[in-house]
């Protein structure tokens, strides 16, 4: 109890410790979406695997008919997020964080990764680390609302969600800590970047597993 009550006095120590939490947010995050993309190739394609093997096992007019269904089902559910749009929170991450308080919407987070997740699930050739560095920095922002942080550490850990979901998803995680900061945040101060690398670090070790 006093080890947690010290942790709680120190800032930049409290700070290490929610960075770990949301690490471990984001490696799941990552573990969570690449098992939807499987699931949704399981049913497409009955396997699943990387996108251009699977095609060489469909003849020439399913290899564009699948993926142009897939685009046009994720179509369907952005139309979706336009209905959203006029009653949610800003949902770009660098936004939220240079100009906002940390508050990322959550439905249309959640629209956009259902609509990636069809998208890469049926052959389109677009990453995921949009989606689950999207996820986790608004994973962390309603974490961090539910607490009522206040706004500069509600910014800082929704970096940090964003430094963890790209280090999981590139298994990179002082990449993931170099973008948060340089692009995110925009400071390489120790107290500011030591979170960001934890969150990055932890996420990449739990997505490994």
């Amino acid at each position: 109890m006093k080890l947690i009550n010290r942790i709680m006095a120190n800032e930049e120590a409290f700070h290490l410790v929610l960075a770990a939490i949301i690490g471990v947010i984001g490696g799941l995050v990552n573990l969570a979406f690449l098992k939807l993309v499987a699931l949704i190739q399981w049913i497409v394609f009955q396997k699943s695997g990387d996108s251009a093997v699977l095609a060489q096992d469909l003849g020439a007019f399913f290899r564009i008919l699948v993926p142009t269904l897939g685009g046009i089902l994720a179509g369907m559910v952005l139309l979706l997020r336009s209905h959203l749009s006029g009653i949610q929170k800003p949902t770009n991450v660098l936004e939220v964080i240079a100009v906002g308080d940390g508050r990322i919407g959550m439905r249309s987070t959640l629209v956009n990764a259902w609509s990636s997740l069809l998208s890469i699930g049926t052959g389109a050739s677009i990453g995921r680390e949009g989606a689950i560095t999207h996820l986790t920095a608004t994973f962390a922002s309603k974490w961090g609302q539910f607490h009522q942080w206040q706004p500069y550490r509600l910014r800082l850990m929704v970096a940090c969600g964003a430094a963890a979901g790209l280090a999981a998803a590139y298994n990179a995680p002082i990449a993931g800590a170099l973008f948060a900061a340089l692009v995110l945040v925009g400071n390489f101060s120790m107290n500011l970047f030591a979170p960001l690398v934890m969150a990055s670090v932890v996420a990449t070790m739990v997505s490994r597993f």
